[in-house]
């Protein structure tokens, strides 16, 4: 630990890189995605093992871009600030890493974060379900909002930008105005946290803290607790695909922090029929979820099939 502490105050005081230099050097500019990608991956993930913490990995990430570039209108027609359209998870499914299967994890996990999986294998075994707290209409939180299917949006402008998941009215803000995080007497956990960022060649990089606990995904995918922090670099890599760099920082958790990148392709919409529409679950019958007697749920009947309950494999929902 000590030595990660001097490695960065070297670092930040002096502008020069003296512990680790092959893997940060390496990690500062975007690595793109191609067939070397398992091999840049690994060096992005030991990258962030360099750093303690999530702040610390994002004042390396400032202090090394000078401070940031500000932002201003004349910019939001330069490719790299268009992030207009209607972007869709480009893979991944129920996996945070979207390089493997949803049933795996490349987390390096605690005993407190492997005993907290085992226990949600366990219950899937033992019921075959699971009760997800989206199923209610409650927000999927953040790391998980990088996982979510449905549509998103993109608003980018030289003070915030939004990211903007369909599935539960999910908007992110990212504060890109030099403004620091909420005083900590001031703050308190919520599902997306308190995100601020920078500019700079052409990246988004944010640091999130201030988070609820939560669950990456459903199914087997790990937990993380209230004292998740989390870095991202995001940036338009062609003209419809947006990637983001993930450093999930969990000490409760995980015990080096986790590294994966996220992709969204935007949608053909040359008749703009795709909307970001407004989601409740009490809107329509669609939308109505039984919860089971072993603690599981369910949909109920869907308008769109001819009593799809009576079909249904489910005794409790027949």
């Amino acid at each position: 630990m000590q030595l990660k502490q001097q490695c960065l105050f070297v670092l930040l005081s002096l502008g020069i890189v003296t512990c680790g230099q092959a893997a940060e050097m390496d990690a500062v500019g975007w690595l793109d995605k191609d067939d070397n990608w398992p091999e840049k991956k690994q060096r992005l993930q030991t990258f962030g093992e360099q750093f303690d913490t999530a702040i610390e990995l994002y004042d390396f990430l400032e202090s090394s871009a000078n401070g940031g570039e500000q932002l201003d209108w004349q910019d939001m027609g330069e490719p790299a600030y268009d992030w207009s359209g209607i972007y869709t998870r480009t893979g991944g499914g129920l996996s945070f890493d979207p390089d493997i299967r949803a049933s795996e994890t490349t987390a390096q996990l605690t005993a407190t974060g492997a005993a907290a999986r085992q226990v949600k294998i366990d219950r899937i075994n033992e019921t075959g379900g699971e009760y997800d707290p989206i199923s209610d209409c409650r927000p999927p939180g953040f790391p998980r909002w990088a996982t979510e299917p449905f549509l998103h949006e993109f608003i980018v402008t030289p003070d915030q930008t939004w990211l903007i998941n369909e599935m539960v009215n999910d908007i992110r803000r990212v504060y890109t105005d030099g403004s620091e995080h909420t005083l900590p007497e001031d703050a308190y956990a919520s599902a997306n946290g308190d995100t601020i960022g920078f500019w700079h060649d052409g990246m988004l990089i944010t640091h999130t803290t201030y988070l609820l606990s939560g669950q990456y995904q459903r199914g087997t995918q790990p937990d993380y607790s209230d004292q998740v922090e989390i870095v991202e670099r995001w940036k338009k890599v062609d003209g419809i695909t947006l990637e983001a760099d993930y450093w999930v920082f969990d000490p409760v958790n995980l015990a080096e922090p986790w590294y994966t990148r996220h992709s969204w392709t935007e949608l053909a919409n040359d008749d703009n029929y795709l909307r970001i529409r407004y989601w409740d679950c009490r809107e329509n019958q669609n939308n109505d979820i039984l919860e089971k007697s072993d603690g599981t749920s369910q949909f109920l009947d869907f308008d769109f099939i001819d009593d799809d309950a009576a079909v249904s494999t489910d005794n409790e929902i027949r």
